[in-house]
């Protein structure tokens, strides 16, 4: 038996199945429609580490003593002690000078000291006997006294024609021979100190309330390529100078393999702090909006905008005092493309969890 429907359901039915058709096929293209792939960026994993605040300066070596052996008197070079060059150590005759005069001198002067000890002498044991005067007495002593220090001063100049080393060092090159008559103040030769050395240069004032005495160099020479000589400063100007507006700082650098010398150009890096735990990321992570500094971190796969606080800069980094925590992931390439919430997955990282958990 058939079972005829009213004809008023049958045109119900088609209407309701022509609105359903499309839903139906819109649902199962949407279904069908694949999800935004995570966009690829370029990250660093942010780790504490020890920051050296550190300038470099330039600067010149320069010796810690340096005197010119000069004669203080008048005579013939007798006789040269030392070879040029040569190391030589502290109270070494250098020079000796033809002394005969003053040694004739001398023994004149211990001649009439011995007489006036004798006449002393004699004078106030007549005194003591009531049988010679005072005044006797008196004078033979104060001839004693001045024989006493004629005979100093005749040692002194025989003492002045033998010159000395003041100081360990290195003499230099000679500019008198062997006979040559000399007279006082003439240059004779060199002797400069080259162990310690030290290390002259200028910081621009805007590091003056950082510099310290007691704080490390790093000393590099074109002359010694490849090597690095620490030192330590040890004095500071109290002046700035008004023309380059920079303080004069000087640092003593160990020279006990006696590679260095006076004179030479020296690079210098000077560590002017040491921070630790410091968060450090790269230049290209912030992205200036106004006057706040904004970070992308990686946070599960998603993108998250933050601002940060800055601190010092170093070499194509910044340090974030506020805003960053240790082990973020912080993206510093292809920011420009990203929104947050957004899927990213670092390319340059090696399977960091946060990335495939956003994948």
């Amino acid at each position: 038996m058939k079972t005829i429907l009213p004809r008023n359901l049958l045109s119900h039915s088609a209407l309701l199945l022509s609105l359903l058709s499309p839903l139906a096929a819109s649902s199962a293209l949407a279904a069908e429609k694949p999800k935004m792939p995570a966009m690829p960026v370029e990250a660093q994993i942010v780790q504490p580490e020890t920051l050296i605040r550190s300038v470099e300066l330039v600067g010149s070596l320069s010796a810690n003593e340096s005197v010119m052996i000069s004669p203080e008197v008048s005579g013939r070079i007798a006789s040269i002690n030392f070879k040029e060059g040569q190391l030589i150590q502290r109270g070494q005759t250098l020079f000796t000078m033809d002394s005969s005069i003053q040694r004739a001198e001398l023994k004149k002067a211990e001649a009439s000291r011995s007489l006036s000890q004798i006449e002393f002498k004699r004078a106030d044991e007549l005194y003591s006997r009531n049988a010679g005067s005072e005044n006797a007495r008196d004078t033979a002593q104060a001839k004693l006294q001045i024989d006493e220090a004629s005979v100093s001063l005749a040692k002194e100049r025989v003492a002045q024609m033998n010159l000395t080393a003041s100081f360990d060092g290195l003499v230099g090159l000679r500019s008198v021979s062997l006979g040559e008559y000399v007279t006082p103040g003439q240059a004779l030769v060199n002797l400069v100190a080259i162990d310690p050395l030290r290390v002259e240069f200028r910081v621009p004032e805007l590091y003056l309330t950082s510099l310290a005495v007691g704080q490390k160099v790093d000393v590099k020479l074109d002359a010694v390529l490849g090597e690095v000589f620490t030192g330590e400063v040890f004095a500071i100007s109290p002046e700035v100078d008004t023309n380059g507006r920079s303080v004069k700082v000087v640092a003593r650098v160990d020279n006990s393999a006696r590679k260095l010398r006076p004179g030479l150009f020296a690079r210098v890096n000077l560590q002017l702090q040491t921070l630790d735990n410091v968060l450090m990321v790269q230049e290209e992570a912030l992205v200036p909006q106004g006057n706040a500094q904004l970070i992308y971190t990686l946070v599960e796969g998603k993108v998250k905008i933050s601002p940060v606080r800055l601190g010092i800069r170093e070499r194509g980094r910044v340090q974030v005092v506020e805003g960053l925590n240790a082990g973020d992931i912080v993206v510093t390439a292809g920011q420009m493309k990203l929104r947050p919430g957004a899927a990213a997955m670092p390319i340059n990282l090696p399977k960091a969890p946060a990335a495939t958990s956003g994948q």
